[in-house]
């Protein structure tokens, strides 16, 4: 563990000669000796850290007992140095603050302490500094600005990766033996560096370009009417001629990249599609196409229903529902079959007037339409769709009751599919 100096150097020096003045005392054995050392490492400890103090002030330890304390010497020295041995920097420093925060160590006369330049600068001092009062309040605001390589091509701005026209570009991409463009993967796709916007003739330096130089700037290399600049503006021109494209080894790609090309800003990312009429069939004039708009919510809903049921969402033409219909119902007058529809047929009297309790208790639900091989009773059904099935069911039973042979009912319904009652209240079913 760390030691404080004192207690290091009265270590050291416990085997040095005896001073004069302990020479003028009375002799003494080796336990008294002992014991006037002893004495003797406590006052130093105890000078030691009232000098690490600030102030005057006694404090709150235990190495701080007074000498006349009752204890052994040589149990208090060995307690002492154990403590101190294992108390660190951190230790101490924590100890002091503390002390400090408790008042029991008093900072007068070192107010100064420290050196200036470990202080912080006040914000005004510094006219680069920022003041976070003048930053405003960040709010969701923010993310709608923009950097400045960001553009919207809705807003009309102009599109930053168009070419520039006074510089050549590369028209023909290099291909291989076979024909194929460097670097193309049937997967990835292009991957050669030197497309379209690899520049041919890139500018010069600020220095030496005919836009921008100025030789009143800089020594003249030759003087005037010198052959030597004829010659290097020969030189010059052919080699501007050549349209070269200027490479360089990429670190990581190892593979020659062009020094100079048309930077490439991208296109902003699509968030939606765009905007189109919802009138873009087609098939609809527009003279006679509906207006749900002008409708209102609730026509609208009905007509749209109506179409919908009537199978002609207005890009078919008209009457194209009508003739769907009928030939679906056209099978039944060509052979003369009844299933299906709500046509009428024969009945037996007799059978009719056996059943007529089961008719009575039917009532207006169900209509007799037709009785087939006398077992098959057909009925125009009136009740709800959803009890369909099961007033089919009860009108046998009510026939057999009767006395009468029923091998099955029928009940017609023709094009009613569904409950107006549970349908909106809609009763149009169509012009059928």
């Amino acid at each position: 563990g760390h030691t404080s100096p004192a207690y290091d150097f009265a270590l050291t020096n416990a085997n040095a000669p005896t001073p004069s003045y302990f020479k003028t005392m009375a002799p003494m054995n080796v336990n008294s000796l002992s014991l006037r050392v002893s004495s003797l490492v406590i006052a130093i400890l105890s000078l030691s850290d009232q000098a690490e103090s600030f102030g005057s002030c006694p404090i709150r330890n235990a190495l701080h007992t007074p000498l006349t304390h009752h204890t052994s010497p040589t149990s208090s020295t060995s307690l002492h140095a154990k403590e101190v041995a294992k108390e660190t920097d951190y230790q101490i420093r924590d100890r002091i603050l503390l002390e400090i925060d408790d008042g029991i160590r008093s900072l007068k006369g070192y107010e100064g302490y420290g050196d200036p330049e470990d202080l912080l600068l006040d914000e005004d001092d510094d006219d680069d500094a920022i003041d976070a009062t003048t930053l405003g309040q960040w709010d969701e605001r923010d993310l709608e600005d923009k950097f400045d390589y960001e553009w919207d091509p809705d807003a009309g701005d102009e599109d930053p990766n168009n070419l520039d026209p006074q510089y050549e570009y590369v028209q023909d991409v290099p291909v291989d033996e076979e024909g194929v463009e460097i670097g193309y993967d049937p997967i990835f796709g292009r991957s050669n560096p030197i497309d379209g916007r690899t520049i041919l003739n890139p500018p010069d330096s600020y220095v030496i370009d005919e836009l921008t130089r100025d030789d009143r700037l800089v020594t003249p290399e030759f003087l005037e009417g010198d052959p030597e600049l004829e010659i290097n503006q020969q030189i010059t021109t052919f080699r501007k001629s050549l349209k070269m494209v200027e490479t360089y080894v990429d670190p990581f790609l190892k593979v020659d990249v062009p020094k100079h090309t048309a930077k490439w800003h991208g296109y902003p990312e699509q968030l939606s599609y765009p905007k189109k009429d919802y009138h873009n069939n087609r098939f609809t004039d527009p003279k006679v196409r509906t207006d749900f708009d002008a409708l209102g919510p609730a026509r609208a809903r009905v007509v749209a229903v109506q179409m919908a049921r009537a199978k002609n969402n207005e890009w078919l033409p008209a009457g194209t529902s009508q003739e769907y219909h009928r030939s679906k119902t056209a099978i039944y007058k060509e052979k003369g079959v009844l299933t299906g529809s709500t046509l009428p047929g024969k009945c037996n009297p007799d059978i009719v007037a056996k059943i007529q309790p089961a008719l009575d208790t039917l009532g207006d639900v169900a209509e007799l339409l037709s009785i087939e091989v006398d077992t098959v009773f057909r009925f125009k059904y009136h009740g709800l769709m959803k009890n369909k099935r099961g007033m089919a069911a009860w009108a046998g039973v009510l026939i057999r009751n009767c006395d009468v042979d029923c091998t099955g009912v029928v009940f017609e319904t023709g094009y009613r599919k569904r409950d107006p009652a549970y349908d909106g209240g809609s009763t149009w079913y169509g012009p059928y």
